[in-house]
């Protein structure tokens, strides 16, 4: 009888927090920037009265799940009266290891999960997974510590998921510690927000940009790295996910497309319609419909006050701002987002997607 097929064998499930081929925010060690924050969580831990949640805002990729997981490993190993001021933890300590593999017992990470029916990860968080915070919080810690259950995102949370968390924020049980990673907690019920301490991120500065950039991005230098951490934005997570993706090549296919307005080069329109169909979602279009809206919102955002330059941009904008007038370049960055959403919740043809989007742009230049 030939042997059954290993457990282990089995496909690995997608992770829906984690950016392609990257480090999970859980297994990366550094924490570019962001002392003050560092800070700001010791010391709530020293002095005792650590409150039980807290929400973790900022702009993707800025770094606000790798400072959760961070807190996380030096709370638990080094109990809070402790806690460093950096956070740190050895990568060697049994608790990286632990967390690292998500199999500490007294860590729960909730996140958007694999639906094995559909092939997919989820669009949202849904109730099912937050209410594993009730029974999971109700144990005694291993150690006698923390229990630190983390949400990430907790913009992804449904209305339902959402009204079932706040029950627990109402009722936190001792020792319990709530970490949810938002970039827009604003959309988060006021309710919830009430019984949070926010803590916000901010973009990096050029220099810190550029020490991360150094680790994160090794193989890319000069005047690409700039072009990089520009269109990052401050934010070395996404800097790292571009440079994995060759976003910078897809970044310079859009714009050389867009210099063609009135008129699109159709050849190079359908070829990369192609491309970013055949590719990874997100390697292709989603990786499009980020970098297209974000020269959208320059366009019209430069229009008004003075913003981060993105190098060798500048031509583009001016072509784009002489093309078609402002208010239609909001409606077209609002349409994309919304023809985007929709292009994932129902598994449309996303070849189609980048093809309506620039026929779209095309229209209103040819006006």
């Amino acid at each position: 009888m030939a042997p059954r097929g290993r457990a282990a064998e089995a496909e690995p499930v997608p992770e829906s927090d984690r950016a392609g081929e990257l480090l999970h925010p859980r297994e990366r060690q550094e924490l570019f920037g962001h002392e003050a924050a560092a800070l700001t969580l010791a010391t709530a831990a020293r002095s005792g009265r650590l409150h039980h949640a807290w929400i973790i805002a900022g702009p993707k990729g800025v770094g606000k799940a790798t400072l959760a997981w961070r807190f996380t490993r030096a709370l638990l190993a080094h109990g809070p009266s402790a806690c460093p001021d950096d956070l740190a933890v050895s990568p060697d300590h049994p608790v990286s290891r632990l967390v690292s593999a998500l199999t500490h017992p007294d860590v729960l990470l909730i996140r958007r999960p694999w639906d094995p029916e559909r092939k997919r990860v989820r669009t949202v968080v849904v109730v099912d997974e937050v209410r594993r915070l009730r029974s999971f919080f109700s144990q005694h810690a291993s150690g006698g510590g923390y229990r630190i259950a983390i949400v990430d995102s907790a913009d992804d949370m449904n209305i339902q998921a959402q009204n079932s968390l706040l029950k627990i924020l109402e009722e936190p049980p001792a020792r319990s510690l709530l970490l949810l990673v938002s970039q827009v907690p604003g959309a988060l019920l006021p309710t919830t927000r009430s019984r949070c301490r926010t803590l916000t991120l901010r973009p990096l500065d050029a220099e810190t940009m550029r020490e991360a950039m150094a680790v994160l991005a090794p193989g890319i230098e000069g005047e690409q790295r700039d072009l990089l951490a520009a269109l990052a934005n401050g934010a070395p997570g996404r800097a790292a996910e571009l440079a994995e993706t060759e976003a910078l090549t897809l970044y310079r296919d859009i714009g050389d497309l867009l210099l063609n307005l009135p008129r699109l080069n159709g050849a190079k329109l359908f070829g990369l319609a192609e491309r970013l169909a055949r590719a990874q979602p997100e390697r292709g279009v989603f990786q499009f419909v980020t970098l297209l809206s974000q020269i959208e919102e320059r366009v019209i955002r430069g229009a008004y006050a003075v913003q981060p330059p993105v190098p060798g941009e500048e031509a583009l904008l001016r072509h784009l701002r002489a093309a078609v007038p402002l208010d239609r370049w909001s409606e077209l960055r609002d349409e994309l987002r919304e023809k985007a959403a929709q292009a994932e919740e129902l598994n449309l043809d996303k070849k189609q997607l980048v093809l309506n989007t620039f026929f779209a742009i095309e229209a209103a230049a040819r006006r």
